[in-house]
C-alpha cells in the first residue's frame, strides 16, 4: 500500500514565529518519517528566495517544494515543475487599491520590491517571519508570482476581494497574501502527487492559506495555536508548535507504525 505524501506548512507549523526555529522533536520525527519511506514536502506561502533563507530546504532531503501558495512548484532537486504569473491588470489593480489605503505591497518577482517605505504593519510582519524587507521599487511589467499587502491586524482586506483573478488570503499577522485565483497549495501538491504516482496526502498547517490544502487532504492536522477557522475543518487538532505539535500529531496518527 502506498504511503500518503506528507505536506508541511512552514511558519507556525515547522518553524515557530517567536524564535524562528524548528524544534528538535520536529526535526527528529521528520527524519524518522523519511527513513520510513514517506515523501515529505514543504507547502508554504513563502517564495523560493524567502524559503531558502530559512535554511529549511537543506535541513532534510525533501521530496518537493510548493512555494507562493502553489504559484511555483519544485521537485526534490529544485527543478521547476510548475510556475504561474499574475495578470498585469490584477497587479495594477491591487497596487491601486493599496495606494488609496496607504498600504505597502511587496511584489514577489525575480527581484523583490516593496511599493513604499516600511510602516508599522510591514515591520510587525517582518518580526513575525524574520524576513528581509526588500528595497522600495515600482512595477514595470515584470513577472509577478504573488503579492503581499500589509494592513492592520485582523483587517479583512475586503477592497482587494473585488480584484478579478486573485485569491486574498489574510495571514496570522499584519498582512495578506494575494495570489492567482484557482491556484493554491492544493493544486501545487497535486503536481507532486502526479510526479510520484501517489493518490493522497496528509496536510499540516496553521493559517488561512492552508484552507484549500486541508479541504483536499486525506487527513488534515491543524496546529494548536493556529487559526480557529482552520481548526474547525481539520481532521485533527494537535498541540501548539511550542508543545511538540508535529511530533504529537504523528504519534496520534501512528505514522511510524504504518
Amino acid at each position: 500500500m502506498k504511503k500518503p505524501m506528507l505536506c508541511f506548512d512552514v511558519d507556525g507549523t515547522l518553524r515557530d514565529n517567536v524564535h524562528h526555529q524548528v524544534r528538535e522533536s520536529t526535526l527528529k520525527i521528520l527524519k524518522q518519517l523519511k527513513a520510513k519511506g514517506y515523501r515529505l514536502v514543504i507547502s508554504s506561502g513563502r517564495g523560493v528566495d524567502s524559503l531558502m533563507k530559512t535554511g529549511l530546504m537543506s535541513m532534510i532531503e525533501w521530496d518537493g517544494f510548493v512555494c507562493n501558495n502553489g504559484q511555483k512548484v519544485l521537485d526534490a532537486s529544485g527543478q521547476v515543475l510548475f510556475q504561474a504569473s499574475m495578470k498585469e491588470s490584477a497587479v495594477l489593480k491591487v497596487l491601486s487599491i493599496a495606494k488609496e489605503l496607504d498600504y505597502a505591497v511587496v511584489l514577489k518577482s525575480a527581484t523583490r520590491v516593496i511599493s513604499k517605505e516600511a510602516d508599522e504593519y510591514v515591520l510587525e510582519s517582518q518580526r513575525f517571519f524574520n524576513n528581509v524587507i526588500p528595497p522600495v521599487g515600482t512595477y514595470e511589467g515584470q513577472s509577478v508570482e504573488a503579492m503581499i499587502v500589509y494592513g492592520p491586524r485582523d483587517y479583512d482586506y475586503a477592497p482587494f476581494f473585488t480584484v478579478e483573478g486573485v485569491n486574498v488570503l489574510p495571514g496570522e499577522s499584519t498582512y495578506a497574501d494575494i495570489t492567482i485565483a484557482n491556484i493554491s497549495k492544493a493544486t501545487g501538491i497535486h503536481h507532486l502527487l502526479r510526479l510520484y504516482d501517489l493518490d493522497e496526502y496528509i496536510a499540516f498547517g496553521d493559517s488561512l492559506n492552508d484552507m484549500e490544502m486541508f479541504q483536499h487532504a486525506a487527513i488534515s492536522v491543524a496546529m494548536g495555536q493556529g487559526n480557529q477557522q482552520l481548526k474547525d475543518i481539520a481532521t485533527y487538532v494537535t498541540s501548539p508548535i511550542d508543545d511538540d505539535g508535529i511530533l504529537k500529531a504523528c504519534q496520534h496518527l501512528r505514522l511510524l507504525e504504518k
